[in-house]
Order: C-alpha cells, then structure tokens, then sequence
C-alpha cells in the first residue's frame, strides 16, 4: 500500500513539473538559453532561403538578450526578410539597428542579391554620420606631440619617428661634443684655445662653427617634429570613417569605398 501511495505522489510530481517547465519558459522576464537562440538564428535563416519571410520575422523579432552578436544577427535577418517583404521604411530601421550593433557589418555579395546589398550599403552610407560617431576613438594624447618622436608613435607614423629621433640624436651628439671639447681647449679669461700645449685657433673656429651649426638644426629638427606630430593628430581626428557603395553588375555586385587622407 505504501508503495503504491508513493508511486502515485511521483506520478503527480513529475506530472506537474512536465506542465510547469513551459510556463517557466514563456514567462516575459526569461532569458533564452544560448542553444534555443542559437537554434531560432539557424532556423531563420533557413526559412529565409527558402523565401518564407513572414516566418523570418517569427523567428528572429523575439531574440533579445547580452549577446550582441546574437541581436545584431538577428536584426539583419529581420531587415532582409523586410526588404524582400518590400517594407522598405522597417528594413532601413532594420538595417540601421544592425550597423549599430556591429558597425563593420556587411552583406556577403555571394549570398544576398546585388538589390538588397545595393540598399544596405545605401543605408550605411546615408546614416554614415552617426554611425560614425559611434565608433570608438583611439585615446590621444597631446602632450606626446612635444615630446621628441613620441608624436610620431601616437599617429602610427613609425619610419618618420625614426628618421625624425635619428637625426635629433646625432645633432644632440654633435653639438654636445663639440662643446666640451671647446670648454676643455679654450679659456673665457683669455679667449685662447690650446691643445697639448699649442694654439688651436683654426680648429677650435671650426669646431664653434660646427657646435652652432648642430644646435640650431637641432632646434629647427625638434620644432619640425612638433609640427608634424600635431598635423599628423590633427588628421586622426578629423578623419571620416570609410564610404562605402555598391554598384549592381551581371552576376553579381561590385564593392567600392572611398576615404580621405
């Protein structure tokens, strides 16, 4: 009898929670699972090769949640499936919603029509300014660009910050050397110059001449390097991201982008 008491209170146990597990599911607050997300993406996209877009919006209109990919994926099947639907006005806000999410997105030229890739890249290209400015700008810094060569380094100007720190050094040197030199032949008292015991007038013009010449290329090089850093900042700045268009051709799409140095 007890056995048989307990057999039944398992029967109803399990029973309740086999109806429980799909309210929980399709409480508003759940989140999807990775698989079941996962799941409705494939599925959407397979129902929109196969041209069942109303079903694409089925699909993919729910998928919310922390993963960006997820959301941008599915915002670009709703925007297609708009497209193809010929709501032009939803697969714009579709599409926008996509660039948003992933601001280097693209449509593969191999699997959507030269139509539909020539009307994203419209999109992109008429939301160009706030796409822009969403992306995210490298940190700069501006007082590198007074520092020698570091200017150079922040712009991603390499080869310029070496031959620019190059010359700067080998300028230092000169001028540093031949000061010291100077300082040890020649008496301020006297305005003699002499080298183990002898005058080196001749010698000693010609290394002062070198030792000013050093210095004010070495100063002209630095302010050069100022400069150029802070043109070359100034650039970075200002710089437009990309435009890109496409150009329907037979059988297939042409790709073009245009940027300004």
């Amino acid at each position: 009898m007890i056995v048989a008491r307990g057999a039944a209170v398992a029967a109803v146990v399990a029973a309740a929670l086999a109806l429980a597990a799909p309210l929980a599911a399709a409480q508003p607050g759940a989140e999807p699972s990775a698989a079941s997300t996962a799941d409705a993406l494939a599925a959407a996209q397979d129902a929109l090769a196969d041209g069942d877009y109303a079903r694409v919006l089925d699909l993919a209109r729910p998928i919310a949640g922390p993963s960006k990919a997820d959301r941008a994926e599915a915002q670009r099947l709703i925007g297609l499936a708009q497209f193809f639907l010929g709501d032009l006005d939803a697969a714009e806000a579709a599409f926008l919603a996509y660039l948003e999410l992933d601001l280097d997105g693209r449509l593969d030229p191999a699997l959507v029509p030269p139509e539909a890739v020539t009307f994203f890249e419209d999109v992109r290209s008429r939301h160009a300014a706030k796409l822009r400015a969403m992306r995210p700008r490298q940190k700069r810094y501006r007082i590198l660009n007074v520092v020698p060569v570091a200017g150079q380094i922040q712009n991603g100007e390499m080869t310029k910050g070496l031959v620019i720190g190059g010359l700067e050094v080998a300028l230092a040197a000169t001028h540093v050397t031949t000061y010291l030199v100077l300082r040890s032949w020649c008496k301020r008292d006297g305005f003699t110059c002499e080298s183990d015991g002898g005058d080196v007038p001749d010698t000693a013009r010609r290394l002062r001449l070198a030792n000013y010449l050093s210095g004010a290329a070495l100063l002209g090089v630095y302010v050069y390097g100022v400069w150029d850093a802070f043109k070359g900042d100034r650039r970075h700045r200002e710089r437009p991201a990309p435009v890109v268009g496409a150009v329907p051709v037979d059988g297939g799409v042409v790709l073009g982008a245009s940027m300004s140095f």
